[in-house]
């Protein structure tokens, strides 16, 4: 753990964070991440998911880090549903959200229909 780890750590704990919400893995394998406003902390390979997010969500990392912490252990069909809901608010670009997204979330694991059930239930 490096020695910006460990203040990052010390600072979470100061804002109350609980140390199983800092998902500290010490190592290179991931950091703690925490940015305040209650928001929890997210590993390395979960930050390179929520940047490949980000352009969907036109470029608001808050936005797609939400979207990502949100779909985290639902069903294929309440990702499908959240991703209109979210098309709907013009939270997602309507000219992005199709194959671009369903990839990231394929390919992330968070998603593991096929593309074309995804076509089916994404309007």
């Amino acid at each position: 753990m490096t020695n910006n780890d460990t203040q990052e750590l010390l600072a979470g704990l100061l804002r109350g964070a609980n140390i199983n919400q800092l998902n500290i893995l010490t190592g290179d394998h991931a950091h703690v991440s925490y940015h305040g406003g209650g928001e929890e902390a997210i590993s390395n390979e979960q930050q390179q998911v929520v940047d490949r997010l980000k352009p969907f969500f036109f470029g608001v990392e808050e936005e797609a880090r939400a979207f990502f912490m949100q779909i985290q252990g639902m069903k294929a069909t309440q990702i499908t549903a959240k991703v209109n809901q979210l098309v709907v608010e013009k939270k997602i670009s309507d000219m992005s959200h199709h194959r671009d997204l369903w990839s990231v979330l394929h390919d992330s694991g968070l998603y593991d229909k096929s593309e074309s059930n995804w076509n089916q239930q994404v309007r």
